[in-house]
């Protein structure tokens, strides 16, 4: 695990920080097609909370649908960023739950060029995931091979370093029907709060 050097303040306890894991891929570009907004907030049964949709590309045909629940009084923001990320995570109580938001956003880094803000809170991200076909009778004594996907990963109340591999998981290649194939993007849903 990739931990920050010298911390500069002591962090809120129980606090966790890591600076996300860098990779080959130096390109900055930014784009915003992996993770996009789709329709209005929905209203819920709780007070001041609003259901977001979201689709997530996965490579396949269709692209995968998720919602979450948002403090009304907050925004969700989608990003698309090439690795290094260039964001310094850190965990939090909040409530009785935890959440990793942004600690730090590294000066010229993909993150700040796509306007990543500190304070930022991680909800969903992309992650490449090894999975297989269900196994029956037929396969049983010859199963299929695992293959490593692309896959969405929900944050919220996740331990911490089970979020740092979903986010590190990118440097894996994926099985295509092409062959195997660099995942060049992070696909990431923040939550933030409003000005």
């Amino acid at each position: 695990r990739a931990m920050s050097a010298a911390p500069r303040r002591a962090p809120d306890p129980p606090a966790l920080r890591a600076r996300a894991r860098s990779t080959r891929h130096r390109d900055a570009r930014c784009r915003a097609a992996v993770v996009r907004r789709t329709g209005e907030d929905e209203p819920t049964q709780t007070p001041g909370v609003v259901r977001r949709a979201f689709a997530v590309d996965l490579g396949g045909p269709t692209p995968a649908a998720v919602a979450l629940a948002f403090p009304d009084a907050t925004d969700a923001v989608c990003f698309e960023l090439t690795r290094p990320l260039g964001v310094v995570f850190e965990q939090r109580l909040s409530g009785a739950t935890t959440e990793i938001f942004v600690d730090e956003v590294v000066e010229n880094g993909a993150a700040a060029k796509a306007g990543v803000e500190r304070g930022d809170v991680l909800r969903l991200c992309t992650a490449v995931f090894e999975v297989s076909a269900p196994v029956d009778v037929t396969t049983w004594l010859n199963p299929p091979a695992k293959r490593k996907v692309k896959a969405y990963y929900e944050c919220d109340a996740k331990p911490f370093d089970k979020v740092m591999d979903a986010l590190a998981s990118h440097g894996v290649q994926i099985d295509t029907p092409n062959g195997k194939e660099d995942v060049k993007f992070v696909g990431l849903v923040l939550q933030r709060a409003r000005a």
